[in-house]
This record gives structure tokens, sequence and C-alpha cells, in this order.
């Protein structure tokens, strides 16, 4: 197992170390401070409009009902991956946990954790995505060496619903202008 962590404070190396490497699964965890009480983004969580958003720099997520979700991921050489999540675990301003059902390509599973922050800051979110690469140990190599599954997903996820959470809005740069455009025509002349 690999576990690929970004922290804002220093967490113990048994925290960090869950398996031993010679497992199949890939671990991607982050952990980000939000400045809301962590029922808040419980219920935002849970609403069928977030993951759509946060995490449309991945996946395509499809609510289907309340507590199940279609992820559809397109992968290297035009290779489509889909997969269909349940919510296994909902503990209010705590926990919630989903796993994906038999049958996806992509054997899964997340967690997102939450605390109260020092200092009363808002709320501690960690969020813990497992995948399984088709192709078993020969595919988590492959995913690895060539970094076919950024390390940026859960970051950037977390990243995005904070700005929805405290903002009510996902920045994007698209339909801005930018310096550089000027330079590339330049160039194309």
């Amino acid at each position: 197992m690999i576990i690929v962590s970004s922290l804002q404070q220093e967490v113990p190396l048994a925290d960090k170390i869950h398996a031993e490497d010679h497992t199949d699964e890939l671990v991607l965890r982050r952990w980000i401070t939000v400045g809301l009480p962590a029922t808040d983004l419980f219920a935002l969580w849970l609403d069928p409009d977030t993951l759509p958003r946060i995490m449309s720099h991945f996946a395509k997520i499809t609510p289907v009902n309340a507590s199940d979700a279609l992820w559809q991921v397109d992968g290297p050489l035009g290779k489509h991956y889909s997969w269909e999540t349940r919510i296994v675990e909902a503990q209010p301003g705590e926990v919630i946990a989903w796993r994906s059902l038999e049958g996806g390509d992509i054997p899964n599973e997340g967690e997102l954790r939450l605390r109260p922050a020092p200092g009363e800051w808002g709320t501690e979110l960690a969020l813990t995505l497992r995948f399984t690469p088709p192709g078993g140990m020969l595919g988590k190599k492959v995913t690895t060496t060539f970094d076919l599954l950024p390390k940026e997903v859960v970051s950037k996820a977390l990243h995005r619903f904070k700005s929805l959470a405290e903002t009510g809005e996902i920045p994007t740069l698209d339909g801005q202008p930018a310096g550089r455009h000027a330079e590339r025509q330049d160039k194309e002349k």
C-alpha cells in the first residue's frame, strides 16, 4: 500500500502507515481545516450536488439515490472506468464512509472524518481514498510509476470543498484572461 499525505500539522508515523507495501491497494489521504462547524460540513458533503462539483477534475459523478452514486473516469489510452459507490457509514458531524459495489471496474472506498480544529478554527477534515488498480500488483506498479492516479486528486477535492463551504462557490480561471494569452498570440504570428 502506498500512502500519499499532505499535512498541515505533524501526524505520528504510526497513524500514516496502515498496511505493508506488498498489497495492491493505493491510498491517497489529505487533511484540511475549514472554518465551519462539522454539522454544516457533514450536511454539505451529503448534498447530492456537492461530490459532482468538487470531484469534477477527476471523475464524472452521477447521484443514483441518497446513498449511491455512479463514478465515471477516463483513463490512459482512451480507457473508460466506471463503478457505483454506496455510503456505508454516516455519523452526523463525525464520519462519512463509502465503498464501491461489486462489479465496478476499480474497487475502492473512501472516508471523510471530521473533528474540531484546535483553537476553535472550525473543523479539520481528513479525506482518504483507497483504490485497487486493475491488474493487481502490476497495475499498482504501473499506476505509481507513471503517476496515472494523480496525487492531487484528494487535495484538490478538499480545497474545492473548502471553497464551496466557506464562500458558496468553487473558484475557477475559466473565462478569465491571462497575461500569457497575448504572448502566445505573438509567438503564433
